[in-house]
């Protein structure tokens, strides 16, 4: 046997005595397991799609889809503070960061804020939260300074479903304690999209949405001045894709102390179907890709003295909105339904 066979056999012999490696992820791969980067700006306590909406973030943040960084709350009742961080102890993610949307708009309790707090079950309560109004919560604002400041640069999609008080006022801000820059470079640098649920789109209806008519100065000066993409769900979005009360009745184990299914009920009189405007926004901003939404054009979306949102195509805009057509209804609201019952595979 020559020298030469002889390294071939050593060489085989370790090959196949060396343990098995595993085939490394592309980097393609390794980009699409990194949870996205989710600032929620919310006025829950208005209309109960906020809560199914917030639902779907804890879910997505729990199978590491999202890292959900922190809740800004623009309706100005003390009880959301409580009832969102209830909610979120209640899906056992606790201390997430919550901002509060001092001197803002929509103070009024609304139908479920106060009444979910006080439902209790066999002596205890089905919301237990551990702040209140009491506890220093930082401005809504504020606190996406703090949480945008210590991102990395294009990286962070807010998604924002009320009245824009807390966006008009980052837009505002001035350089603190957090960043040296203004607020508006300070989007520019942080956020990669802002996905908005508010305004109406298309030819089909003509009224100033409710969202946009809230706080009309900050609408007017979001959509002005935002320095990133904006995404945006109108009202006809959400009102063709009706969440059903089925779900709320069967999907939820021990439904009677489920947070969302209680306040669903004390929402509206069941059975009623609502519609999922909120989560419209949230969807698109998870799962861009999955093409439950038809994109328009590039163009801008400018907001008139009465609310009416318009929007003119071009080239260059930074603005887009959701269209859905009746041919992918039953594909998005599935999604929707097992986004929020949390039925989906988490390798989907």
């Amino acid at each position: 046997m020559n020298r030469y066979t002889i390294f071939i056999l050593v060489v085989i012999m370790a090959a196949c005595n060396s343990p098995a490696r595993k085939a490394q992820p592309s980097n393609n791969e390794k980009h699409e397991k990194q949870p996205i980067q989710v600032i929620f700006d919310t006025d829950l306590g208005n209309d109960i799609d906020d809560v199914l909406a917030l639902q779907m973030l804890l879910n997505y943040h729990k199978q590491g889809k999202i890292n959900l960084l922190g809740i800004s709350l623009s309706k100005a009742n003390p009880f959301a503070i409580e009832y969102v961080d209830g909610y979120c102890n209640f899906n056992n993610i606790p201390d997430i960061p919550l901002g509060y949307v001092y001197d803002g708009v929509n103070p009024e309790d609304g139908s479920y804020l106060r009444q979910t707090l006080e439902t209790s079950v066999d002596g205890q309560n089905i919301l237990m939260p551990r702040r209140s109004i009491k506890d220093s919560i930082p401005k809504g604002y504020i606190l996406m300074r703090e949480l945008l400041s210590s991102q990395k640069d294009s990286s962070v999609i807010i998604v924002a479903v009320g009245p824009e008080t807390n966006l008009e006022r980052l837009l505002h801000s001035e350089p603190d304690q957090f960043s040296n820059l203004a607020g508006i470079e300070l989007v520019k640098k942080k956020v990669k999209f802002l996905s908005v649920m508010g305004g109406l789109y298309g030819n089909e209806f003509d009224f100033p949405e409710w969202n946009i008519v809230q706080d009309l100065p900050a609408a007017q000066t979001v959509f002005e001045k935002w320095p990133t993409k904006i995404i945006a769900s109108g009202w006809e979005v959400g009102n063709k894709l009706l969440y059903p009360h089925q779900s709320i009745l069967n999907d939820f184990n021990n439904s009677s102390r489920h947070p969302l299914c209680v306040s669903y009920k004390l929402y509206g009189e069941m059975p009623y179907d609502r519609q999922t405007w909120d989560l419209t926004s949230v969807l698109y901003a998870v799962e861009p890709h999955k093409n439950y939404f038809h994109l328009s054009s590039n163009g801008t979306i400018t907001i008139d003295d009465k609310g009416h949102s318009k929007f003119v195509p071009a080239k260059e805009g930074m603005h887009r909105y959701l269209k859905v057509d009746e041919s992918n209804i039953e594909y998005t609201l599935n999604a929707l339904i097992q986004t929020v019952t949390g039925k989906r595979e988490e390798n989907q």
